[in-house]
């Protein structure tokens, strides 16, 4: 019985060992699941927060050659490696896909150039370019038809009114085309705000023949001065757009009334057109230097990054070339389809804007190209606040002057010493003279120019310095139903000669801040006289100066 008992125990043992065994076997295999699980929810997770922060776009796509070019665009913050591009036949229904391997960092664009899918330049497509991450860019492909666009405005509107403004894209095609995908552009020399439009927003396809209609509703400015607005569509052939103007009524309340949102302290980041030459001479062969500024005022309490800026010029034969003022490297151009990009990328050394001041980029340009040109040209800003853009119609010529606009710390000596910045100006004073500035690097203009200025509210007592002296006659300052003043003074001279430079002095008590205020002074140059064939007096170079005022 013992030798039994002795035997029961030892079997119950081995059971019992086979018994734990197993339940740690399976414990631990548990655990193991577990955390593979949740590393892979993590994983996951990640994923999908940086599809999230992915953003591409296609900016132009097109067929040469029977092949496909394409440039793509990355406008997030994050690389992005294109995997994929799926071609579909809007005609035929057909579905076709090419494997790519194409890596473009944060502000940087790329080319699908040459794709060996087939194209017909008789056919419609929709081209979709796929991420790593599964994120898409589209962009629709028409043949290169005859389209007719009409541009139908009021001839006169009045301040501050609600109008409309039509737009008529027709497919004049003598073959059995459609457009595809039609989402019609507009847009304006000024500011507008909208109300809403277009109505409706896109034609999924146009046939042969047929006319698509689309409505903007906008609000008038309060100040008097012309409107003009450039109607296209997107992927329009070279040349496919209407330009046509009205004209804002004179406002009983104030002749120089102002909706400019630089009429008030800036109160958040955004992109200043600190300088646009306009018109600009652009003689083949000759060393007439456009002065572009493009600012990034920043009113935050935290720095601001910059990681690119660019001017996108829609012809690629007109610039002639450049010269790097600031920063004085990573400046580069590069043609984009249609279009000629005039580019600074900082790469891994983004230029930092501190809290609460503005940064600028300056740089110089020469033009080619003698034939009339009136494009709107597109400023952006990839910035750690995300991407900034504006635009701004521009006219060029060949015997046109070259209007620079900007301000000076050095009156005597301003084409060494331009600038879009006036930094450090003391709080509650009145002993700052500011010195806008303007000059003609191109063909002398028959014609006196009046510079208006826009002075924010918070400045106080604004003073006409220069008081008929130094080339101008005395100023005329008008002061808005918002406080804000707009200062109106013409050149005495009766004409605007080559190489001629003018300084214009003001001065106003200035805002009293217990820390740092940003403002920006709006300075726009007109010309009287400059109407005619090719001419407008809505040719007009302007210069959007920051301003940092300090306790």
């Amino acid at each position: 019985m013992k030798s039994r008992r002795g035997l029961s125990t030892v079997v119950g043992a081995v059971f019992f060992v086979i018994a734990a065994t197993t339940v740690i076997t399976y414990i631990s295999y548990s655990m193991n699941s577990i955390d593979e699980f949740a590393q892979s929810v993590i994983v996951s997770e990640a994923e999908n927060i940086n599809r999230g922060m992915e953003e591409i776009s296609i900016s132009q796509a097109r067929i040469v050659d029977s092949k496909f070019n394409a440039t793509v665009i990355n406008t997030g913050s994050l690389p992005v490696k294109l995997t994929r591009l799926w071609v579909v036949d809007e005609d035929s229904g057909l579905n076709s896909k090419e494997d790519l391997d194409i890596t473009i960092n944060p502000g940087n664009l790329d080319y699908i150039d040459e794709s060996s899918i087939p194209a017909d330049s008789t056919k419609s497509y929709t081209l979709k370019a796929v991420t790593s991450r599964g994120n898409i860019a589209t962009f629709s492909v028409s043949p290169d038809v005859s389209t007719q666009i009409q541009l139908i405005v009021p001839a006169e509107i009045q301040p501050l009114e609600n109008f409309r403004v039509v737009s008529m894209i027709t497919n004049n095609s003598t073959l059995p085309n459609n457009i595809a995908n039609l989402v019609p552009t507009i847009a304006s020399n000024v500011t507008l705000t909208e109300i809403d439009g277009p109505l409706p927003p896109a034609i999924q396809s146009l046939p042969q023949g047929n006319t698509a209609t689309f409505t903007y509703t906008y609000t008038a400015p309060e100040t008097t001065q012309g409107l003009l607005f450039n109607a296209s569509y997107t992927g329009a052939p070279t040349g496919s757009f209407v330009i046509s103007n009205t004209t804002v009524a004179l406002s009983g309340e104030a002749e120089a009334a102002t909706s400019s949102q630089w009429s008030q302290a800036a109160s958040r980041v955004g992109i200043l057109i600190s300088g646009i030459p306009n018109p600009m001479s652009s003689a083949t062969n000759t060393d007439n230097f456009g002065k572009w500024g493009i600012g990034i005022i920043n009113p935050l309490d935290r720095n601001v990054e910059v990681y690119s800026v660019g001017i996108l010029i829609p012809d690629t034969s007109l610039m002639d070339g450049f010269n790097p003022i600031e920063p004085s490297t990573g400046w580069s151009s590069r043609v984009s389809g249609d279009y000629e990009l005039l580019i600074w990328e900082g790469g891994t050394s983004p230029v930092t804007i501190g809290q609460k001041s503005v940064g600028q980029f300056r740089v110089e340009t020469t033009f080619s190209q003698n034939a009339l040109q009136t494009y709107p040209y597109i400023i952006q800003a990839l910035t750690s606040e995300g991407k900034l853009s504006v635009e701004y119609t521009v006219t060029s010529n060949s015997n046109f002057p070259l209007v620079n606009t900007f301000y000076t710390g050095t009156p005597s000596d301003p084409l060494n010493n331009w600038t879009y910045i006036i930094s450090n100006i003391p709080s509650g004073k009145n002993e700052q003279i500011f010195n806008a500035t303007i000059h003609n690097g191109g063909s002398t203009m028959a014609s006196k120019v009046i510079l208006l200025i826009l002075v924010p509210a918070d400045f106080k007592d604004v003073v006409d310095e220069s008081a008929g002296t130094g080339g101008w006659n005395e100023a005329e300052i008008v002061k808005n139903p918002d406080g804000s003043h707009i200062i109106k003074v013409e050149t005495s001279n009766i004409s605007f000669a080559s190489d001629d430079v003018w300084t214009y002095q003001f001065n106003a008590t200035n805002p009293t801040v217990s820390d740092d205020k940003l403002f920006v002074f709006q300075t726009t140059t007109i010309y009287p006289s400059f109407t005619g064939v090719g001419k407008s007096q809505l040719i007009s170079a302007l210069s959007e100066a920051g301003v940092e005022v300090v306790p």
